[in-house]
């Protein structure tokens, strides 16, 4: 394999996948998405990508994981339109937001997955653990449509967006009539990005009615 060609190993049901094919629709590069041979954390796919995760960036002896760092790579390696600020504070604030949806946001929606067909209320102090983050992304948000508070959407976009689906498929589900903010259905305003929103509202749809029973 040539050292320049690209793999990127990812999933169709990863929020993480969709935060970087989010990205990459933004920064306006093709790079297809190839399911871990042998499949998820094998073996097979251990040889290759050691820790096992997903999505992950292959090139010849280098291998990338994490889809924060991969978006950092690509936009310092100048592939595609940059989604992070140039300006130091601008790009350190956008670091930080992204890294909030990742560590705040996500595990507390990831937490709700066991609800999924239980048949069993939302736990009180699930929904207080839900709403906490929310309302701290909302308070830090910028002014304008965007989580990124720029004039186009960044990197902390791509994973509000992403977990933003998995959060309203839940709700939907599961009947919460959660408060969910505007700005995590911006991204179906914006073109290069609605196309691949619509395919994951539809993948997650199947996993939730396949979990319930209802498909």
């Amino acid at each position: 394999m040539a050292a320049t060609e690209r793999i990127l190993y990812g999933l169709p049901i990863s929020v993480y996948s969709c935060k970087l094919r989010l990205a990459l629709a933004l920064k306006g590069v093709a790079l297809p998405e190839t399911p871990p041979p042998g499949g998820y954390a094998s073996a097979t796919y251990r040889a290759i990508v050691p820790q096992g995760t997903i999505p992950a960036l292959v090139e010849g002896d280098f291998v990338l994981t994490e889809s924060d760092a991969i978006v950092e790579y690509l936009d310092e390696t100048g592939t595609g339109r940059p989604l992070l600020p140039a300006e130091p504070r601008a790009r350190a604030r956008a670091r930080a937001l992204s890294r909030l949806v990742d560590t705040r946001l996500e595990p507390v929606v990831r937490a709700l997955f066991p609800l999924v067909g239980a048949g069993q209320p939302m736990p009180e102090a699930a929904r207080e653990a839900l709403l906490r983050p929310l309302e701290m992304l909302e308070k830090l948000a910028g002014d304008g449509p965007f989580l990124s508070g720029l004039s186009s959407p960044g990197l902390p976009d791509c994973g509000i967006w992403a977990v933003g689906t998995v959060l309203e498929t839940l709700d939907d589900v599961l009947g919460l009539d959660l408060p969910l903010p505007a700005m995590i259905r911006a991204g179906d305003g914006v073109p290069a990005t609605a196309p691949h929103l619509a395919t994951y509202r539809a993948v997650l749809s199947d996993w939730a009615a396949q979990k319930t029973g209802a498909a």
